[in-house]
């Protein structure tokens, strides 16, 4: 029968606080698979009053929670006389160093990324329990002696935890880098998808449509040929879109470069592009000159086509249209700036223009994809 299989074979008590009960069930299952006891409290307070009342073998915590969070359990749990070898594993979506201090600080014996993966989290688990159980030993409990790089190096117990947390630190580096190829993979294999499924019937709609026209205008009243302009001009916007697309995600998955970089000169090489696409327009550009800078050369001409190229778009209805590159002084630093004087955007909506798709002008004012 299973539950005496348990119960004859338990690898001991596992104490889980999480406030979803989605998630909670999920390891719940997965743990009590491995043969650990489980019980579950919705948040630290109830967590901390569960393990007072009987001491579990380990602590599973979220860190985000209601009515005490993981960060202030595991520290309560750690000062503790009668708790504080009671390992803390702490589940996180968090990724900024401010939030791998705290978890140093609040003394967890080891964190995993949300969402984990269940191998790698049942390791992690059997690696702390395991460290756990050399740590009783009373040799552990003094200190060891060990050498690094020829020296000798003296680690006591609390030394041991924070290596023993330092380690998991960069496996669980070398195991987000792993998911992050396998993720560019699966981008690539899209963007070839879309590349190649997605602008073939783009192409047809508009080469059909535009054949109609061509040969059939004599067959079509005025109606029905402001139709097929229509769907032309919905298939060329459709076939932009996907072209924006697939350039982003190339910028996003290049190799990043370092070099000198002249600004002026990139600046100046984009102004006469632009220029050359509308002869008629009558524009003033002022470039600074000698701005060169550290970095990317190919990333900051994509950030500088981009910033000139909305410049000379959103001054088009200017009279006397006016586009500057320069430099300032920023309360972080020295500062790039492009000027123009063009139709401007409400600052309220200002957190909206680097997201993909969002606009803050209609198609008919500036045409473009919002990308």
């Amino acid at each position: 029968m299973p539950s005496e299989h348990k119960m004859k074979n338990n690898r001991g008590e596992i104490l889980i606080a999480e406030d979803s009960p989605t998630q909670a069930e999920q390891l719940r299952h997965l743990l009590e698979e491995r043969a650990y006891t489980v019980r579950v409290a919705a948040n630290g307070d109830l967590a901390l009053a569960s393990a007072r009342q009987s001491k579990p073998t380990l602590i599973i915590s979220d860190i985000v929670m209601p009515e005490m969070d993981g960060y202030t359990l595991c520290k309560t749990i750690k000062s503790d006389e009668r708790l504080k070898d009671i390992p803390v594993i702490l589940l996180t979506s968090l990724s900024e160093p401010e939030d791998v201090i705290k978890r140093l600080e609040c003394g967890a014996d080891n964190f995993i990324r949300k969402p984990y993966d269940e191998k790698y989290l049942l390791s992690r688990l059997d690696s702390v329990l395991l460290n756990q159980e050399l740590r009783r030993d009373r040799k552990m409990q003094m200190g060891v002696e060990v050498r690094l790089g020829g020296r000798r190096h003296f680690i006591t117990s609390e030394r041991q935890q924070i290596l023993d947390l330092l380690i998991s630190t960069y496996e669980e580096a070398v195991h987000l880098n792993g998911q992050l190829k396998a993720a560019n993979k699966e981008l690539e294999a899209f963007s070839y998808s879309v590349s190649h499924d997605l602008r073939a019937p783009l192409r047809y709609i508009d080469g059909f449509s535009h054949a109609l026209l061509e040969e059939y205008a004599d067959k079509l009243d005025a109606q029905g040929k402001d139709y097929l302009r229509r769907v032309r001009e919905s298939a060329q916007r459709m076939a932009a879109l996907v072209d924006d697309l697939l350039r982003l995600s190339r910028v996003t998955r290049a190799e990043m470069r370092h070099e000198r970089v002249d600004l002026s000169d990139l600046a100046r090489d984009i102004a006469l592009e632009l220029q050359e696409t509308q002869p008629e327009r009558r524009a003033e550009f002022i470039i600074a000159p000698g701005i060169v800078v550290e970095g990317d050369g190919r990333l900051l001409r994509v950030v500088l086509e981009n910033l000139l190229g909305n410049a000379w778009k959103f001054t088009q209805r200017c009279p006397g249209t006016r586009i500057e590159f320069g430099e300032t002084q920023h309360e972080s630093g020295r500062a790039n700036v492009v000027r123009d004087n063009g139709a401007g955007f409400d600052m309220a909506y200002a957190d909206k223009l680097f997201a993909p798709f969002q606009r803050l002008h209609t198609v008919e004012e500036c045409p473009g994809t919002g990308i």
